[in-house]
């Protein structure tokens, strides 16, 4: 069977769904859940707020009682070491007056060292020497200083505070309040949010299902129009697997989603990205130099031919001030839109310093550290940027990893492979790149070439597997060096396409060819590093 065949067979058995299968309502569901979420959230903030109010309340309270506490303590102190025996009477008044400030205060007593009441409101207990019952430590937040305690037993709240004279402890003062003010907050605010609970629930609820059905109507035109529209005339696929009136329309659209999906995602995707590489190329034509720099004493030209719709070589010239003009190749480890993007990246930062970095190592240097921060792992680019002075014919140059720069003696018709030191851009940390990268340096001569280029032309591939190499490349250029730039360049191009012939071309080419002329200058030539090609 044909998979045609069985495209038919898969559609056919696809049925067109029934509206009777879905009865939940959308608009419900919404309604009560949003419902339990506001009730769930005003209980919890109630807890949450009274817990806090309380909270506040007892602290407030026990505060307060300390204070009154510490503040009859010292008078009791005095009382008690001012006779042989401590003052029972002024004692007691101690502690009626403390009840008298505060009518919450159940009773107060104050005790020896040994725990023993010698004062109380209730006189049976000093009568009776009773002792202090201990009181349970307690600190919910508070600050107690040294000796004093709190307790909370049953409603009453326990406060002890020590009755010192010269840091020497005579006793303690003891306080037993009501915690009513406590209980009272909690009801209060209990009361509080259960009153604002009943009105949200009475009037937030139904305005909010109100404000839910308004927002949810259009489900229920889409859900109409879909049970009249031709399943042949649309193509959407929506993962929603719920009994409700999204699940209906999920199903729906799935069945007829089905009939058009593929070819027409593909058809999409297609002119999508065909459109995306179309402006990319524009994008690309349109940064590249359109003109090449000509003066009567030198003549730049060349070629850029991406092996994609857009690529990752670039090449520039730069007009540093009115007698340098910088000239810059660069490869891109990646193609196609990637390559381009970093392509782009490192373009901007080489147009940022160019003007106030004059000296190429230098300008590479601060390119690789800031690409470095940009670039994604693995993907790199090999640069050559060169400074030609426009009058003197003086060439100074690095390369970042880039191909060897060719110099071609107008005078000895020597050919000359010219290497400086160097890492790729955007692979290594700023000081190892810094440490290696070399700079060069040549004086050109009356009819010197000096031509750069891409690996995308020393590389390319015949149908039998062989490269164009270097040697035929230098070849080329020798047997052609009197041609002007523009000649000499169509001349490589040609060669190059002659031998690859109908493979496919696997990597960007980018060419630039310089030749000066009629130059007066020193002819001693020099660089840092070179490789001489034989002849």
């Amino acid at each position: 069977m044909s998979s045609s065949d069985n495209d038919t067979n898969k559609h056919q058995s696809l049925e067109w769904p029934q509206s009777s299968q879905f009865k939940k309502s959308i608009k419900l569901e919404f309604s009560l859940y949003i419902s339990g979420i506001i009730v769930i959230l005003m209980l919890v903030t109630g807890y949450v707020i009274t817990n806090q109010y309380v909270k506040t309340v007892t602290q407030n309270v026990i505060e307060k009682l300390l204070v009154q506490a510490r503040s009859y303590s010292g008078p009791a102190g005095k009382l008690i070491i001012s006779t042989n025996e401590p003052d029972e009477l002024l004692l007691n008044n101690i502690c009626r007056k403390l009840t008298e400030d505060n009518p919450e205060i159940y009773w107060a007593g104050i005790t020896d060292k040994k725990n023993t009441f010698i004062a109380h409101t209730d006189i049976k207990q000093v009568i009776a020497s009773k002792k202090m019952k201990p009181v349970e430590k307690n600190q919910p937040g508070l600050t107690l200083r040294n000796g004093e305690t709190f307790g909370l037993q049953n409603d009453t709240i326990y406060i002890t505070v020590p009755i010192k004279e010269n840091d020497i402890l005579l006793g303690k003062l003891i306080v037993a309040s009501s915690n009513a003010p406590i209980l009272s907050a909690r009801d209060t605010s209990i009361k509080t949010v259960a009153s604002i609970t009943i009105v949200v629930i009475f009037i937030g609820l139904p305005l909010t299902m109100m404000v839910l059905h308004r927002k949810l109507r259009p489900i229920s035109v889409i859900t109409d129009t879909l049970k009249k529209i031709d399943v042949e005339n649309i193509d959407l696929d929506i993962p929603i697997s719920t009994r409700n009136e999204f699940g209906y329309l999920a199903d729906t659209l799935h069945v007829m989603g089905s009939k058009l999906k593929s070819a027409q995602e593909d058809l999409v995707e297609k002119e999508r990205f065909e459109r995306e590489l179309e402006i990319a190329h524009e994008i690309q034509v349109n940064i590249l130099p359109r003109k090449y720099p000509k003066t009567p004493h030198f003549e730049f030209a060349g070629t850029y031919r991406s092996a994609r719709e857009v690529g990752g070589d670039y090449y520039d010239f730069i007009d540093i001030d009115e007698n340098n003009l910088g000239v810059l190749i660069a490869d891109v480890s990646g193609k196609s839109l990637p390559g381009m993007l970093v392509m782009l990246l490192t373009r901007d930062m080489v147009l940022q310093h160019a003007r106030t970095i004059i000296h190429p190592a230098e300008l590479l240097s601060e390119v690789n550290r800031e690409l470095l921060l940009n670039i994604k792992r693995n993907m790199f680019v090999t640069m050559f940027y060169g400074i030609l002075n426009k009058t003197t014919g003086n060439f100074t140059f690095a390369s970042a990893g880039h191909n060897p720069l060719i110099w071609l003696n107008g005078k000895t018709e020597k050919a000359e492979l010219i290497k400086t030191r160097g890492y790729p851009l955007g692979m290594i940390p700023p000081s190892p790149f810094s440490k290696r990268i070399e700079t060069g340096n040549i004086h050109l001569s009356d009819g010197d070439l000096l031509v750069q280029f891409t690996d995308g032309i020393n590389e390319a591939r015949n149908p039998a597997g062989d490269e164009f190499g270097m040697d035929r490349f230098i070849e080329v250029l020798k047997s052609h060096k009197a041609y002007t730039p523009k000649e000499l360049a169509e001349v490589t191009m040609k060669r190059l396409d002659d031998f690859v012939g109908s493979s496919m071309q696997f990597d960007d080419i980018t060419l630039l060819i310089l030749k000066w002329e009629l130059a007066e200058v020193d002819t001693i030539n020099s660089t840092s590093h070179r490789g001489v090609y034989a002849n």
